[in-house]
C-alpha cells in the first residue's frame, strides 16, 4: 500500500544559485539548470500549501483511480496529505519528520511507518523535503523540446534501476519554476499523475499541525521495518 501512496520524487540536491540568474529566459537553460532552479525555489520556501489532483492507472487491473485534496509541506520532512475526494475514500497521510501515519477513517485504522522506510519510495516527500540528489541519482533531459509560452517538461531516469521508479516527469512553470505536475511510473507499468494548483508559499502553520493522535476506537498498526 505504501508504494501505491508514493506519489510521489527521489529528489533533491540542495543547490546555491544566485538570485540574479533567475532573469535568464527558460529557453536559454539546459534541463539540468531548470531542475536546479526548481530546487532553489523550494529551498528558500518555508511551509507551503496546494490543492492536488491525483490519477493512478494500474496496469494489471486496467483501472484508474482519482483523488483530490489538500497537501502541506514544511522542511525538513514534514507533510500532510488530506484526501477529500471521493468522499468514500477519505484518508490522511501525515509525517512529523520521524514517522508517518496513514489514517483511513472509514476503516477505523491508522498505519504507522518509520520515516526512513517511506523516504525510500516516496518521490514527492523527497522532492519537497530537499533530501534527494537529483543530479546524482537521475539522468536529466528534456521530455519535450522548449516551446515558448508552454510549461517546461523535464524527464528524469534513475541512474540505478529500481522497481518503484522507472521514470519521473516534471512539469514546471517557466516563469516561477514552481512544479505544476508530477508524473511517474514503476517497473510494473503503473503510472501516477499529480497536478498542483492554488499554491501558497510560506504559509504559517501551528507546531502540532504535522502530528497525529489516533481518535478513540481506531486500530493502530505499526510497521517497525
Amino acid at each position: 500500500m505504501l508504494v501505491r501512496l508514493s506519489w510521489s520524487a527521489r529528489l533533491m540536491l540542495p543547490v546555491l544559485i544566485s538570485l540574479s540568474t533567475l532573469a535568464i529566459p527558460a529557453f536559454a537553460l539546459t534541463p539540468q539548470e531548470v531542475v536546479a532552479r526548481v530546487q532553489q525555489k523550494y529551498d528558500i520556501t518555508g511551509a507551503f500549501k496546494a490543492y492536488f489532483r491525483q490519477e493512478s492507472r494500474l496496469r494489471t487491473s486496467g483501472t484508474t483511480d482519482t483523488a483530490e485534496g489538500l497537501v502541506y509541506f514544511r522542511k525538513p520532512c514534514q507533510m500532510r496529505w488530506e484526501y477529500q475526494k471521493p468522499p468514500g475514500q477519505r484518508k490522511e497521510v501525515i509525517s512529523d519528520g520521524q514517522q508517518v501515519w496513514i489514517y483511513i477513517p472509514q476503516d477505523h485504522m491508522v498505519m504507522v511507518y518509520p520515516l526512513g522506510q517511506v523516504l525510500r519510495s516516496d518521490l514527492v516527500m523527497r522532492f519537497f523535503s530537499g533530501l534527494g540528489e537529483l543530479q546524482k541519482d537521475f539522468n536529466i533531459a528534456w521530455r519535450r523540446p522548449y516551446q515558448e509560452g508552454r510549461p517546461l517538461k523535464i524527464d528524469l531516469r534513475p541512474v540505478t534501476p529500481q522497481p518503484e521508479l522507472q521514470w519521473l516527469a516534471l512539469t514546471v512553470d517557466p516563469q516561477s519554476y514552481v512544479v505544476q505536475a508530477l508524473e511517474f511510473a514503476n517497473a510494473y507499468g503503473d503510472q501516477t499523475y499529480i497536478t498542483f494548483n492554488q499554491l501558497q508559499l510560506n504559509v504559517q502553520l501551528k507546531s502540532d499541525f504535522f502530528s497525529f493522535t489516533p481518535p478513540p476506537g481506531v486500530e493502530v498498526v505499526t510497521d517497525s521495518m
